[in-house]
């Protein structure tokens, strides 16, 4: 079993950067580097064989176990979410459980879904720049540019206090840089359980606000039940 150390980025923040190396044949380019898959999946922890992820598909597709040969380092908890680069190790199309190589495994901000009892406009909501905004199951998973900070920031999915009784829930992320300038644009990876208020009988819809500068028309974005 081999082990894979997980890396922390600053305000785990993520600039994906690929490098091929020149060959003189392409069959000699190893697959890490052409053929493989970045998701956003849930660390379950080791077992004898290596780290087992689950994956979801958007919506309410159903669970993927995925089974590795690597170990991770001691930095990644059980249940956190990660942005994991892989690729298939078996033929097969389809399956609940499947083999996987696993080329890295990054940690994205992963948290639960927090409620607020002030108003929506109190919030820290520094801007954003969304690039993808999806539901698998029961987490709500943000892939965005945020400006980089040197030190740490906060970054939270809240709900006002006064919707949650109702069917339509409004959140916002709330977003804090703590009183740092911003410099330059990179990427940022985030996934939120919201799976408590999913559940509720009263519930049908999770209604999303951004302060988005990719689209500022776009107030904000339904996720219905």
């Amino acid at each position: 079993m081999r082990s894979i150390t997980l890396r922390h980025l600053p305000m785990l923040l993520l600039t994906v950067a690929l490098a091929l190396a020149s060959c003189e044949k392409q069959e000699d380019i190893d697959r890490a580097y052409t053929d493989y898959r970045y998701d956003i999946v849930t660390y379950l922890g080791q077992n004898d064989k290596g780290a087992v992820f689950e994956y979801l598909g958007h919506g309410d597709s159903a669970a993927i176990r995925l089974q590795s040969s690597v170990s991770l380092d001691d930095e990644v908890k059980t249940h956190q979410r990660v942005l994991l680069r892989y690729g298939f190790a078996d033929g097969r199309q389809a399956g609940e459980n499947r083999s996987v190589d696993v080329y890295s495994c990054n940690a994205i901000i992963s948290d639960s879904l927090r409620v607020t009892p002030v108003s929506p406009d109190s919030i820290p909501r520094h801007e954003v720049k969304l690039r993808s905004l999806w539901r698998t199951g029961e987490f709500i998973n943000l892939h965005c540019q945020v400006e980089y900070t040197s030190r740490a920031r906060t970054m939270m999915l809240v709900a006002d206090g006064k919707t949650v009784a109702n069917d339509t829930v409004h959140c916002y992320l709330m977003h804090d840089l703590r009183g740092e300038t911003g410099t330059f644009w990179r990427d940022c990876y985030a996934s939120f359980n919201v799976g408590a208020l999913w559940k509720k009988p009263t519930f049908k819809c999770l209604r999303v606000h951004l302060n988005d500068l990719t689209y500022p028309h776009i107030e904000y974005y339904d996720f219905s039940k």
